[in-house]
Formats: structure tokens, sequence, C-alpha cells
């Protein structure tokens, strides 16, 4: 029989290389097939009971159904959403931290100077989730009616605004039309919606600037009045309230955006197991369920998430300037 002389070291090298194959094979099964293997949190920066609820949690619970897993909702409020942002931003990369995130994303990082993660840097996107509009809402017995009637209430005082934080989109939103419009506000920022909410029903502040799922239950309970919602269309979940435009404002076209981000190292077929779940997740049921909670499901992409955070960055920039708003 004739072939290659006996090696011994080369005999070794292939017994180590064996070896290493199969040190590593468990690795790979456990970034890949055997995830995930226990439960996911999913961090919502916001208080519970407020408009990120609505929304986070139906999607939470489609989205562990298919991965597999339950999906719990963490919320870490504080600093308009920084607090459980930067959390996840320097969580383990594994996948078992998530962040359900809206365009604040795009907001915060544009008036605080304070904030530490980077949106485009620090995370990486999975999907875009949904979209909802921002509604002004007073208590009932609010002597306007209308928005020429808030602008004339304002030229005696500045009315008081309340939002879910500084820096979240109904702040800027807010802010925003009072550079475009006789309007003259102040701004009183909350530690998330629900608070603010209450505050305009028991009359310590003016108005509210907030979600439409946020404030429609207590419109219909009669605890609110909807003045106008933002937008080139009437809400599906508030149909009797004009757009800013009908309500004799000037339009002011934006939809607050919702999305699922990850930490930015996470590996990539933990990445791909998890947003193969989420298109998964996004399906005519739970987009049925959302629409009568006044939010649209808007499947996409990383790339469409990327592309928001990117134009509201340069958007808000803009608003903040003409705006002089400041938060350290």
């Amino acid at each position: 029989m004739t072939g290659r002389p006996f090696d011994p070291r080369r005999r070794r090298a292939l017994l180590g290389l064996g070896a290493a194959a199969l040190a590593t094979a468990p690795v790979l099964r456990a970034w890949g097939q055997d995830f995930p293997s226990r439960p996911i949190s999913m961090v919502v920066p916001f208080p519970p009971g407020g408009g990120f609820d609505t929304i986070a949690r139906p999607f939470a619970e489609r989205l562990g159904k298919r991965l597999g897993q339950a999906v719990i909702v963490d919320n870490r409020p504080g600093s308009g959403g920084n607090m459980g942002t930067d959390a996840v931003a320097r969580a383990p990369a594994d996948g078992y931290t998530l962040l359900f995130a809206n365009d604040f994303l795009a907001t915060n990082p544009s008036v605080n100077r304070n904030v530490r993660y980077d949106p485009l840097k620090d995370f990486v996107p999975v999907s875009m989730v949904g979209t909802t509009q921002v509604v002004i809402a007073v208590r009932p017995d609010f002597p306007a009616k209308n928005f020429d009637e808030l602008v004339a209430l304002s030229q005696k005082r500045p009315l008081s605004f309340g939002t879910p934080g500084a820096g979240t989109s109904p702040h800027l939103v807010g802010e925003y039309l009072s550079t475009i419009s006789p309007l003259k506000t102040l701004h009183v920022p909350y530690k998330g919606t629900a608070p603010s909410v209450n505050d305009a029903i028991g009359g310590q502040i003016d108005m509210v600037y907030a979600t439409t799922p946020s404030v429609a239950g207590h419109i219909a309970a009669g605890k609110l009045r909807g003045i106008a919602v933002f937008g080139e269309r009437r809400s599906t979940q508030l149909p009797e309230v004009p757009t800013l435009p009908e309500a004799g404002g000037p339009a002011v076209n934006y939809e607050v955006w919702y999305c699922l981000m990850a930490p930015a190292a996470v590996p990539a077929a933990v990445l791909a197991s998890i947003r193969d779940a989420t298109r998964k997740a996004l399906d005519a049921e739970l987009g049925a369920r959302l629409a009568q909670l006044g939010y649209a499901v808007k499947p996409g992409g990383p790339e469409e998430v990327t592309r928001l955070i990117q134009r509201d960055l340069a958007r808000w920039k803009d608003v903040v300037a003409r705006a002089n708003i400041s938060i350290d």
C-alpha cells in the first residue's frame, strides 16, 4: 500500500482542528438555532398606561408567539425616554434585550446635549411597527372650541401644553406649531403621557398634546375634548376631531412612528431570527387589533427605520433652532 508517510505532527493538527470544530458548534447553535432559549425583555422607555403601552403590549404578545418565547414589556421611564434607551444601548448584545422606540430616537438628540446614545451607531434597526397621530385636547369646559379661539385666548396669556416629555415628538410638534402660527404657548414636560393627560383633565394645564390612542378613551368618556389632529387626514379612532387646517390652523403633516431596535452588536443570526418573527407578527390579525386602538401597522425593514431617523434628525434640528429650544 502506497501513500504519504505517517506524520505525528499532522495527526495532532487534525485532531486539534476537530476539537476546535466541536467546541465552536454549541456556540453557533446558541447564536442561531437555539435562539431564543429564554424570555426576551422589550424595554419601553416610558411609564405604563400611556400611548407606548397601547401599541407595545399587543405587539410584544404577538412577537412572543412567533418567537416561541415570552416577550416581556419592561417599562423604564425617565428623561423623555433617554434612561431606558441608554440602558438598552449598554445591555448585552445577545438579542435578549430589545428597545421598543418611536421618533424620540431623533427628537431627543436634537434638543438634549446630554443624550449618551447615538441612534445610528449604538442601535441596529429590527423593523418598523406602526404609526399614529398627535391630537390637541382640552378639558370639556375649556373656553376655546377651535384653533382660532385657542389663538385668541393665547394672546391674553400663553397657554400651557403638556407632553410626554421634553424632546418628544408632541413637544416638538407643539413648538413648531407655535413658530408658524400666532399661537402662544408654554411647554410643560411630564414623565410620560398618562400624567400629562391626567393634569389636562384636572385643569392643571390648559392643553395636552398626545397620541390619539392616549386620549381617545377620555374623549369618548367626555373627560377631554379634541381640538385638532396633526396630519393630512382625520384619525380613524377620532373621526369627529378635525385636522388642524379644518380647525382653522396651518397644515402640520406629521405622524409618530414606532419601531423595534436592538443593541448594535447583536449577532447577525440572532437579528435575522428577530426580524423574521417581527415580519410574521405584523399580520392582519395584529393590524386589525391595533387599528381599533388608533394605530396603523407599517411593516418596513431596517433601511426604512434608518431613513426616518435621518430625516427627523434633520427636521427637528431646524425646529429646535427656530424655537430656540435647549435642554441640558
